[in-house]
């Protein structure tokens, strides 16, 4: 689910737990198939429809899933209906409201889900994302305020278009699980490219039965050519969020 529950992630600072709030309502509920998913959070409240455990932890402790470990074998399958009211007077700066949101859910887990984690560091094979030598031909694309722009994506089989999106969007599209990405490991930025910007990739996907009609570059040599950045490999210590116990909530 790569929405509220996603945009979260890239948040770098929170902070403690004994300075958030806690919901003032909230009713947890197992999503029925069929009913429509989806997350919205504004100041006064948080509905959350078809995500799982193991979305709502990304969530609540702001990393990505290949940073969690651990956990029951319903925590990726069983979706859940949380519906949450908020305490009155809080931020209204969005990432601030975000950041106060995500460490109640912390709270709400614990009480509902009796969710128990602690934090290891452990040595990850990644992809460092760098400017490559020719340097970056991105394409900036404004600040949205001025330019009235709305950030974009399209997503296909061996294409993707970003439009008024930072860098930082692209990783979770090169790899965002084991299984589900175009590499096969994380992804971090080191470009320091701030700001927005348009860019698009085109490139022949890996295939356990290759087309062999398909004469496009691979994403790493589509990336360099398209885009001016790179992949370099790198092992890296990371700390993961290990979910030592869990339990299905009663419902109300």
């Amino acid at each position: 689910m790569r929405s509220l529950l996603t945009a979260v992630l890239a948040l770098s600072t929170v902070p403690t737990f004994a300075q958030s709030p806690a919901f003032e309502v909230t009713s947890v509920k197992l999503h029925r198939p069929g009913d429509p998913m989806g997350s919205r959070l504004d100041a006064a409240h948080l509905n959350s429809s078809g995500a799982t455990l193991r979305d709502f932890v990304m969530t609540a402790y702001h990393v990505p899933a290949w940073r969690l470990s651990g956990g029951p074998a319903w925590l990726s399958t069983d979706g859940w209906d949380i519906a949450a009211t908020l305490p009155p007077n809080m931020p209204t700066d969005r990432q601030e409201l975000m950041r106060e949101t995500s460490l109640m859910l912390q709270a709400l887990l614990a009480d509902r889900f009796k969710l128990v984690v602690h934090r290891e560091t452990k040595d990850q094979p990644v992809y460092e994302l760098v400017v490559a030598k020719g340097g970056s031909k991105l394409k900036p694309s404004g600040n949205e305020k001025s330019s009235g722009e709305k950030p974009s994506v399209r997503n296909g089989k061996g294409h993707l278009e970003f439009h008024h999106m930072p860098v930082s969007a692209l990783l979770n599209y090169l790899y965002f699980q084991p299984g589900s990405g175009m590499v096969d490991r994380p992804v971090i930025d080191k470009t320091g490219l701030d700001g927005l910007y348009d860019f698009t990739l085109d490139w022949t996907p890996d295939s356990p039965q290759p087309d062999p009609a398909a004469i496009g570059p691979s994403i790493f040599t589509a990336l360099e050519e398209q885009t001016g950045l790179k992949l370099e490999p790198r092992k890296v210590p990371f700390e993961i969020i290990v979910i030592d116990h869990a339990e299905k909530p009663t419902e109300n």
